[in-house]
């Protein structure tokens, strides 16, 4: 009997997948924008996807049946089991008609936002709730939906209990033998379990899997609601453990020119206390050679290209292989720090223009990803007529980029899904010899002049490349065999996928010097973090511990008009993209927080990282954002990377100032309306 009954749970989620596909079938005739017909293949695998997502949220909605089953298998009363059997029709009514309603929600947050639920659902609450109502109300007939919602609900409940207890007297699984109890309950486990986690793959099926075309619309098409609700809610948490950074910091919102006064070090009567953002307005110089050319600008943030490992670089130990030539020849920065430690924080910390905010939730997975500030990386690019580009090697919808990087004024997102299919992968997206392959397609897809940022994904575990890569030399000397803390086999390995990483840009770059692009198109490569899991630091090196490089190769016409550059300036992630637009722009207004390194004044600049270490070529200041303490240090003249534990000066006083109104200002620009572009 026991056949009967899973033939007839199965029956009956067969016909809520065909339900939850009818839906997709519904929003994509419904939303679906003109010009489609090219990515009809991608359209056929976002409805295979999309049976995968709904498949899975059903395999979580049977656990517990799947649970219960195999208890009363082993053990329970024919009563207790028949009682269960009548009782599930209302476990199965509230959940199926639960998820039904959720689609629903969602084909409506569609219309409004043109994305799936996401952490801007929760405004129905801190928004005007009346007044949203009375919106809604104009556009639907609210009152009609509630009783479809009420329908959906019975329509559920009579089909469960039909399917459920149709003749159910005489069930119960008391007589099967021991050896197939255990395989039923095996395969049920097995089967929900594999279900539910939606993939056979290291990680299981998330919402960043849902970018599988060059195309947004059909990567929004097999996502179902309930895993972006998921992750609404996550964020929504998140958020919740959030804090004011602007009091944190010792600040007063109602006084916001003293921030900006002691961030840039200026008077408190020069900052506009109307508008004391507008203290962060800059313009660029004329420049004559950047108006005629109008270069290309490509910036690529490397996967784990920290700074320390490149110290151990020799014929023996080609860690940098065709890269070092490039790090030689051009412009490049050592005492360089990223925004944060991990990527998705150094990728905004790079390109919004404004400080991360220590144990801050990232912004992509915030509701700030939703808004349009003027302060953001690409918009003088765009003001400027540049087509803008944000090129991943892995999955476009990954840490919710495709919603956040299109908000920050990108023009075109370009993931592992809209590449070549032929492309070898890791378990994180294509190698970086392919994705460099294709950022040349889109240099050569018109004349528009371009902005093109890029992340690799190569430099991470588990540490693979391609099987047609022939390794260059790694032996490990007795030296470094001493400074590795962590395994030795997966030490080898991570310095093996670091010299792929490192040989893939240098003969990019290499390329891009033989090309028609050498003399229109500036390069600059930096690191997301540092690599870790291979060696210990101790806290006076911080600095080897977190550093990644800043590498600049300007064409000869466009190099900047100063007799000397000082590449031994401290610098950070935030201060790319000001250096980049003094390169590439000319009589151009920009907002940033950052300095531009190529300026004589960049020798006293200073540079910070989140996790709170603040620097500059004199001092460094360890701050702890917990117990809001520092410790105060100078250089080692002997080791010049290493810090020295120093009485306080005012330097040091001056650089937290520095740092604390940098965090502060982060919290103020977010949440001002001023720098939200409507």
């Amino acid at each position: 009997m026991l056949k009967q009954i899973i033939k007839r749970l199965f029956l009956l989620n067969v016909i809520f997948l065909f339900l939850m596909s009818a839906y997709r079938i519904i929003f994509t005739f419904y939303y679906a924008p003109a010009g489609l017909d090219p990515f009809r293949d991608g359209l056929v695998k976002a409805f295979i996807l999309g049976v995968r997502y709904d498949a899975a949220v059903l395999a979580y909605i049977n656990s517990f049946a799947v649970v219960a089953f195999i208890i009363f298998i082993f053990k329970g009363s024919k009563k207790i089991f028949l009682g269960f059997m009548k009782n599930l029709k209302y476990y199965y009514t509230f959940f199926f008609g639960s998820v039904i309603l959720i689609l629903c929600v969602d084909f409506g947050f569609y219309s409004y936002f043109q994305n799936h639920i996401n952490i801007l659902i929760f405004g129905i609450f801190e928004d005007d709730t009346k007044a949203l109502f009375s919106t809604l109300s104009k556009n639907y007939p609210l009152a009609l939906v509630a009783v479809g919602f009420i329908a959906v609900f019975v329509v559920i409940y009579f089909l469960s209990k039909r399917i459920l207890e149709k003749n159910i007297g005489g069930f119960y699984p008391e007589k099967i033998k021991p050896g197939y109890k255990i395989l039923i309950c095996l395969l049920l486990a097995g089967i929900t379990f594999i279900t539910a986690r939606g993939s056979f793959k290291m990680f299981p099926l998330g919402v960043d899997d849902s970018e599988i075309a060059n195309n947004a619309f059909i990567n929004k098409v097999g996502i179902n609601a309930l895993y972006t609700l998921q992750a609404a809610l996550d964020a929504r948490l998140k958020e919740n453990r959030g804090m004011d950074y602007i009091a944190k910091m010792g600040y007063s919102k109602e006084d916001p020119a003293r921030i900006f006064s002691d961030y840039l070090n200026i008077d408190i009567n020069n900052i506009d206390k109307n508008v004391p953002e507008k203290s962060l307005e800059r313009k660029t110089k004329y420049n004559k050679a950047a108006e005629e050319i109008k270069p290309n600008v490509i910036l690529i943030v490397m996967e784990a290209l920290g700074t320390d490992l490149m110290h151990y670089n020799s014929p023996s130990f080609n860690v940098l292989g065709e890269f070092k030539q490039h790090l030689d020849q051009d412009i490049t920065f050592y005492n360089f720090m990223p925004g944060h430690i991990g990527t998705i924080g150094s990728l905004e910390a790079v390109i919004t223009n404004i400080q991360r905010m220590p144990s801050s939730k990232y912004l992509s997975q915030s509701k700030y990803a939703y808004n349009k500030y003027f302060f953001s990386g690409p918009m003088p690019y765009k003001n400027n007529n540049y087509e803008t580009v944000f090129m991943y090697g892995g999955n476009a919808g990954w840490r919710n980029s495709g919603s956040y990087m299109p908000n920050l004024g990108f023009d075109l997102i370009m993931g592992e899904g809209s590449m070549s299919k032929e492309y070898e992968r890791n378990e994180w997206g294509i190698y970086d010899e392919y994705l460099f392959e294709n950022i040349f397609k889109v240099l050569e897809k018109n004349d528009n002049k371009k902005f093109i940022y890029v992340l690799t994904t190569s430099n991470h575990p588990p540490y693979t490349f391609p099987s047609e890569y022939k390794k260059m030399p790694l032996e490990i000397t007795e030296e470094l065999k001493n400074d590795i803390t962590g395994d030795m086999k997966l030490s080898e390995m991570r310095f093996a996928a670091y010299q792929y990483a490192c040989q893939k840009a240098g003969e990019f770059l290499t390329k891009l010097k033989k090309s028609k692009y050498a003399d229109n198109t500036i390069v600059a490569i930096t690191g997301d973090h540092n690599f870790w899991s291979v060696f210990s630091y101790t806290t006076e090196r911080q600095l080897d511990r977190l550093s990644v490089p800043f590498y600049i190769y300007v064409p000869e016409k466009l190099k900047p008009d100063v007799k000397k550059i000082d590449t031994k300036a401290f610098g950070s992630h935030s201060d790319i993209m000001p250096t980049l637009y003094e390169l590439s722009l000319s009589n151009t207004v920009y907002w940033a927080v950052g300095a531009n390194l190529l300026s004589p004044e960049a020798s006293n600049n200073t540079a910070s990282n989140d996790v709170g270490i603040i620097a500059n070529q004199k001092y460094a200041v360890l701050y702890n954002f917990n117990s809001d303490s520092a410790k105060s240090y100078s250089w080692n003249k002997d080791k010049p990377r290493e810090m020295v534990s120093c009485e306080q000066t005012k330097e040091h006083e001056t650089m937290l100032k520095h740092y604390k109104s940098g965090v502060a200002i982060t919290q103020y620009m977010l949440k001002n309306d001023r720098a939200i572009i409507k």
